[in-house]
């Protein structure tokens, strides 16, 4: 998944054909990961004017897709977090935590 992450963030993956050879992948395969990544929120389109797949937006796939149940943030994270962001944060079931809307 990181090397195919890594072809469409660089616009480098060709036709389906040409990805799935890329990935060592049946075309069929490589359409249920396609698919699999859409459905957890990566903005996967295709261009046919440059023959690729792309990100429509600007985003970075996270270290890690799978967390322990009571993992906890390294030192290093935690140093990361915005203090303003902390009192605006709520529980979320498709992220950790994100900043609550207004309401």
């Amino acid at each position: 998944m990181q090397y195919i992450d890594f072809l469409v963030k660089n616009k480098a993956t060709g036709s389906l054909n040409s990805f799935a050879n890329k990935n060592k992948l049946s075309k069929s395969g490589l359409m249920n990961i396609l698919l699999e990544m859409k459905e957890i929120g990566f903005p996967i389109k295709y261009s046919r004017q440059y023959n690729s797949y792309y990100y429509e937006e600007d985003g970075a796939m996270v270290k890690c897709l799978f967390m322990r149940d009571g993992q906890r943030l390294s030192k290093d994270e935690m140093r990361n977090i915005n203090t303003a962001d902390l009192k605006n944060l709520c529980f979320s079931n498709i992220t950790i935590f994100e900043i609550c809307e207004k309401k």
